[in-house]
């Protein structure tokens, strides 16, 4: 065997060691702590809370909280924290791993009928109060553990029924039966707040885990054979029985937000609408319907979907024509559009079009009490033969008077959305400077791939973030709100009945939680670029969202990245991108922190980017495609909570903080050399100045020659003794 055979063997040994030395690192933990797993049913000790030393009490509520999906109650994804910063985050470390249960393991978890896939793993970010880290699984079973030690202090498993509810199913709920995944909670006073299975919101106490109250029956307040509609007044369409993002309390009005939307992305058309009901009582308190009601009789009438409402429908269309000068579309006030294109919004709403859920949590001002929020796609996707018109208010970002559900204003950024651009995930209301003036703005992103950041007394558009890196393909585009043409528009392609490339796809090319850091005035944000070989289906079929045919054999095998970028939001300019040209997508969230940006990949890696330059400061290979969070212990340390899997199977939560004894920062000697002063003789009858510098050398290069004397005498001697 050769020297560099022999070498290379070594090296491979050394691998295999070190992966083998790694697996047994997080398998241990997992075998310890697999054991603090304790069924519902389980006798267990009282639920012990962590008590807050004087040094977390020290910390403000931002810097040791993580109380709501996005952080703050208006999203920001931020953490004003300096303990885990750019100048120590390479000590980061693993403290603790906590398995995921599965189904199985905790009795009661299983809901029957309310979906054809069981709703494995986690797909929201954990939440950290005081000392005390949350876990909501898919399955809307919530379980509290120590922050500082992973071990279990409570669990509640879902707490809905067992049994299907839908009327499909002989129940009494105007719902469908799909399966389930929960993008978060929110903590509020003491209390975890969650959307629960069949139109309900239940309450937790944080403390004990135990149910504080459940609100139910929020899509269902008349009989459902009504003529007026289907479980609520003019609705004809069926109801998701899910909804992934919780509901927001409004304090000054003593309410909370709520929404519904169509099953399966918004076929069957369930009449999407925001809602506010009383926090003591339960009832409703207002109403606001985000699209027209059914007004076709060959879809809606009696022995199909539900009821009629022509009359509603008609109203719908002049109520846009009248509040147009509220309605943006895509920058373009409504009010200079044709009037006909409004009045004939959605066509005659057939009932397998509709808007799906709103799926982001929303923001309530109580400043202004205004409440914000995004919706989501019009549907069927791709095929809209049926539903001419913007389809307002599908893919908008909508401000409502909280106290009266009144449109303040709206702003849709997909007129005609045939691709499925809604925009979900987080929003951020924040107030800073843009443009050189100080002002409260909204700022959110649509899975078109843009950010948007609004004007949020207005809805006007002070910048529209569309990254370079997007590689959009020609039927990809936004259509012209203006263009009749475009706003009739049957199908993608259209006339073309060809397979072709889409990108942004269906599933979007933003798909994830956006970040603000106040400190910087930068907004940050991932995109990708996941191109999908597509052909256009019937619009006619139903029980699908997305209307598909088989595509055929790709050509080729596309190239996917996805790109992080930093936008400055005075200028509006892009400060910095990373590219990862692995070739996976991106989704989950990101998160600002201690000058660094978080992201969630899918290609392996958790990695940690300087906020200012983009640059890698922090990678460890890891597979997660949940946005992380920041918390801090009961002795208040701070951990960072990332989920480990893909979001489909249990997986397991770790939690990453700094060693006890952080190393100092090394002291950096820096050579100075100072400048010497030149002499200057002058020579008096010529009046000529002649100049004459005078050379220094460091001190320290002085040592450094003297040291590498020393060395080469040394080595001299060594290398004579072994000849010898």
């Amino acid at each position: 065997m050769s020297p560099k055979d022999s070498t290379t063997e070594k090296r491979y040994v050394v691998k295999a060691l070190s992966v083998i030395v790694t697996v047994l690192l997080l398998v241990s933990p997992l075998i310890a702590i697999s054991s603090m797993i304790v069924p519902a049913n389980a006798q267990v000790a009282p639920p012990q809370i962590p008590v807050l030393t004087p040094a977390a009490q020290q910390m403000s509520k931002d810097e040791r909280n993580w109380e709501y999906i996005a952080s703050g109650r208006l999203g920001g994804n931020y953490n004003p924290q300096k303990q885990i910063t750019k100048d120590n985050i390479q000590y980061l470390e693993l403290k603790w791993i906590w398995p995921v249960p599965s189904l199985g393991r905790i009795p009661g978890q299983v809901l029957q009928g309310f979906g054809t896939n069981p709703a494995e793993g986690v797909k929201a970010p954990p939440l950290v109060v005081d000392g005390v880290a949350y876990v909501i699984l898919n399955s809307k079973t919530v379980i509290a553990l120590d922050a500082k030690t992973g071990k279990q202090i409570w669990v509640t498993p879902v707490v809905a029924s067992n049994t299907n509810n839908s009327i499909q199913a002989g129940g009494k709920y105007p719902i469908t039966t799909e399966g389930s995944h929960t993008h978060g909670m929110n903590y509020i006073d003491g209390q975890i707040w969650i959307t629960d299975y069949g139109c309900a919101v239940t309450v937790l106490n944080a403390k004990t885990g135990k149910v504080d109250r459940q609100y139910r029956d929020l899509c269902l307040e008349i009989p459902i054979n009504d003529p007026r509609g289907v479980g609520i007044p003019t609705n004809s369409g069926w109801y998701g029985s899910l909804f992934g993002f919780p509901p927001t309390v409004y304090k000054g009005g003593n309410s909370f937000f709520y929404g519904q939307g169509g099953a399966s992305e918004g076929t069957w058309g369930g009449r999407l609408y925001a809602a506010m009901y009383d926090i003591n009582t339960g009832k409703l308190i207002w109403r606001t319907f985000l699209m027209p009601p059914c007004g076709d009789p060959k879809t809606c009438g009696p022995g199909k979907d539900g009821p009629l409402f022509v009359k509603e429908k008609q109203e719908w269309g002049q109520w846009l024509v009248d509040n147009c000068n509220k309605i943006w579309i895509q920058g373009i006030k409504a009010c200079e559009i044709d009037r006909d294109i409004l009045r004939n919004d959605w066509g005659d709403m057939r009932s397998n079009s509709g808007i799906s859920q709103i799926w982001s949590t929303g923001m309530v001002d109580e400043e202004t009490g205004i409440v914000y929020f995004g919706t989501a796609q019009a549907g069927p996707d791709w095929n809209k033969t049926y539903a001419p018109g913007p389809n307002l208010f599908g893919a908008s970002i909508i401000a409502l008077n909280a106290k009266t559900g009144a449109l303040v204003w709206a702003h849709q950024t997909s007129a005609h959305d045939l691709w499925d651009y809604d925009c979900s995930w987080n929003g951020v209301l924040a107030t800073a400077k843009v443009k050189g003036q100080t002002k409260k703005v909204v700022m959110k992103g649509c899975k078109n791939g843009i950010v948007y950041i609004l004007d949020a007394a207005t809805g006007e558009a002070l910048w529209v973030f569309e990254p370079p890196s997007i590689k959009r393909t020609p039927n990809a585009y936004p259509y012209n709100p203006r263009s009749k043409e475009d706003m009739t528009k049957p199908w993608l392609g259209y006339p073309s009945k060809d397979s072709f490339w889409l990108n942004c796809p269906a599933g979007g090319c933003l798909e994830s939680d956006i970040a603000y850091d106040p400190t910087r005035n930068t907004v940050y944000f991932a995109i990708q670029n996941p191109p999908s070989w597509s052909k256009v289906g019937p619009a006619e079929i139903r029980g699908v969202s997305l209307a598909s045919a088989p595509a055929g054999t790709r050509p080729y095998i596309p190239k996917v990245n996805y790109t992080v970028n930093a936008y400055d939001l005075d200028t509006g300019k892009l400060k910095w991108e990373f590219t990862s040209t692995v070739g996976v997508g991106y989704r989950g969230g990101i998160m600002a922190s201690g000058g660094l940006v978080w992201p969630t990949s899918q290609d392996g890696f958790f990695r940690i980017l300087d906020a200012d330059t983009g640059k890698v400061v922090f990678e460890k290979q890891e597979q997660g495609n949940v946005q992380p969070s920041i918390g801090a212990t009961a002795d208040g340390k701070l951990i960072v909570l990332r989920y480990i899997g893909d979001g489909n199977l249990p997986g397991a939560i770790a939690a990453y903080g700094l060693p006890d004894n952080v190393p100092a920062p090394k002291e950096v000697i820096k050579e100075v050399i100072k400048e010497v002063p030149k002499e200057v003789i002058k020579e008096v009858p010529k009046e000529v100045i002649k100049t004459v510098t005078v050379e220094t050398v460091s001190p320290i290069s002085y040592a450094a020659i003297g040291i590498s004397v020393v060395i080469l005498v040394i080595a001299g001697v060594l290398f004579t003794r072994r000849k010898k």
